[in-house]
């Protein structure tokens, strides 16, 4: 095979390759695919991949020889510095003593001597390797083949960060979910359905029975259920032993608010049967605050079984059961309550640690950001995305509902558009994949409005596209001003929608002001909205000002123009400022 055959092989294998690693996002499968590939065009005896850990110089070593795949933990100090000696596309000579070559010969049983290094990077940031070790010299002089293995370790960084992207995500979600979990066991030691069963073992000792069950109104329905029930061996309790309000003995009781004792069931119109051996039955109304919300029903295989003692003692622990059935009913509400709580705390603190900790200093530019939480949870967000040098990006948006579904939507947002900006795709093109991601993964009628942008400092020029979301205003230093609307539909919506981008040049003394409707639609005691027209009558008269001054000279307007009977929504604010 000669060198432009072996070429286009190699190519055709590395567009193989590309096409696995945007499809997965398992970790060991990305290894295995990076490994396999670099062996095959490379036809090195032993092939590694080395990735630090984060906070040390020891790391993961992930090695493959005649296709066997070993998984080493070093525990001695590596260094993959500026400094190393090997450079891409130089080969170095192994010291007999290298740490490297001593756990392939461990492994593997077979002893390297040189080694071909092509670095892993993040934003020129060494944080692993890939090693060819006795390649052929062939593969060492053919130039075209390191430029190969230089795209493939690039490929395999950004397959890796969405990886681990996913995998935070799914710990977060995981570690929600076990909250939730938490609550519901706490909660079931205080279960109505217990207290009732209860509150049958303890009667029998009392008052003998044969079968008995103890009833709620289903307002809704206008019915009699069972809740809990013993003693009908032969009947589905929840098909057979329910009635509608005034039919039977029980659905009687509950419409008219009276005990009734019936001492042969034979004789009694009223009576419904639902075992056949019963004889005499004894059913007193349960009373809460003065509602009928249920009845307590007792049977007996024997005739005239009770008497109108036994009535009047029913009906006093009945009394009693309405007190246990309603403090039961409070606490579930209490638990709920603060199931609810749970679940807007952890919200809290999922859309928190996704907001920005500070803001960005950008030559050139005065930036600042604010987001102010309702009492609610919602789902705004905004961010400042370092990409390259003289460029960062700049989002806001603002996701539809509100508590834990908003706010896993916009983890599943943020997610996606931070893993397509690393994809160096242009604007439209990252709107357009995020819009299908989440057009296939959240439910319908949810979506997610957007401002998504690109401020390049050096040229001074924000490129950005707008995706159904309160257009940002430009305004100039002269006073004039404009809305920036180019872009596209609401997110998640429509599949395979398109975007379009605008770039617009800022001069010195612009502002740019980003927004979400817990700006604009604040609302007064008379009930008019703040708007847009009184937003941009505050900036343009104090367009002088710091970044961060406007923010809060915003936030302070909005608060002293909302009632006190409005409930906000998230207030979420960005101006962009250039000097």
């Amino acid at each position: 095979m000669n060198s432009n055959d072996s070429l286009l092989e190699s190519l055709t294998l590395f567009t193989q390759t590309a096409k696995i690693l945007n499809r997965t996002l398992n970790k060991g499968e990305l290894v295995d695919v990076v490994l396999e590939e670099a062996r095959r065009v490379s036809y090195s005896r032993v092939v590694s991949l080395f990735l630090k850990s984060p906070d040390a110089d020891t790391g993961d070593l992930y090695v493959t020889h005649d296709r066997m795949k070993r998984h080493i933990q070093l525990q001695e100090s590596v260094s993959l510095d500026e400094s190393d000696e090997s450079r891409v596309g130089d080969v170095c000579q192994l010291e007999t003593d290298d740490g490297w070559r001593k756990a392939i010969q461990e492994e593997f049983g077979a002893d390297v001597n040189n080694r071909l290094r092509i670095p892993l990077l993040r934003r020129e940031t060494i944080i692993g390797c890939l090693d060819l070790f006795d390649p052929p010299e062939e593969a060492i002089r053919n130039q075209q083949l390191i430029g190969i293995l230089n795209a493939l370790a690039d490929l395999f960084v950004i397959a890796w960060d969405n990886a681990e992207l996913y995998d935070q995500m799914r710990q977060k979600s995981l570690e929600n979910d076990l909250l939730l979990e938490s609550v519901k066991m706490l909660s079931s030691s205080l279960d109505v359905d217990e207290v009732l069963q209860d509150m049958m073992r303890a009667l029998k000792k009392v008052v003998d029975y044969d079968a008995v069950g103890i009833f709620l109104v289903k307002r809704k329905t206008n019915r009699v259920e069972p809740r809990v029930w013993q003693g009908y061996a032969h009947v589905n309790g929840q098909k057979h032993l329910g009635s509608k309000v005034g039919e039977g003995l029980v659905g009687w009781v509950v419409e008219s608010g009276e005990g009734v004792y019936v001492p042969d069931t034979r004789t009694d119109p009223r009576y419904f049967e639902a075992k056949p051996e019963t004889r005499s039955e004894l059913v007193v109304p349960i009373k809460a605050d003065d509602q009928i919300i249920g009845a307590f029903n007792l049977e007996s295989d024997k005739l005239d079984a009770y008497s109108e003692d036994d009535l009047k003692f029913l009906a006093v622990f009945a009394s009693q059961a309405a007190v246990s059935i309603e403090r039961a009913r409070l606490h579930r509400e209490i638990l709920a309550n603060k199931k609810l709580q749970e679940q807007l705390n952890v919200a809290r603190m999922i859309q928190s640690s996704f907001l920005p900790r500070r803001n960005p200093d950008v030559k050139g530019f005065d930036i600042a950001g604010r987001n102010i939480p309702s009492l609610e949870v919602g789902g705004d967000y905004y961010d400042f995305i370092e990409i390259v040098d003289n460029q960062i990006g700049i989002a806001i948006a603002d996701v539809s509902g509100k508590g834990m579904p908003a706010s896993l939507i916009m983890a599943a947002f943020r997610a996606s558009l931070i893993a397509e900006i690393r994809n160096n795709y242009a604007i439209r093109t990252i709107l357009q994949k995020v819009n299908r991601l989440l057009n296939e993964s959240i439910d319908s009628g949810n979506f997610v409005t957007a401002v998504y942008g690109v401020l390049d400092s050096k040229n001074r020029i924000f490129t950005f596209s707008n995706a159904g979301h309160n257009p940002p205003i430009l305004i100039r230093k002269d006073g004039s001003y404009e809305e920036l609307t180019e872009g596209g539909l609401a997110l998640g919506i429509i599949d395979n929608r398109t975007y379009e981008e605008r770039p617009v040049y800022i001069a010195p003394g612009d502002l740019i002001v980003c927004f979400t409707d817990g700006v604009t639609e604040a609302t007064n005691s008379r009930g008019e909205l703040f708007g847009e027209q009184l937003l941009m009558s505050i900036l343009v008269e104090n367009r002088d000002k710091s970044a961060e001054e406007l923010v809060q000279l915003v936030v302070d307007s909005v608060n002293e123009f909302v009632s006190e009977e409005f409930e906000p929504d998230d207030l979420t604010l960005i101006v962009v400022k250039a000097e």
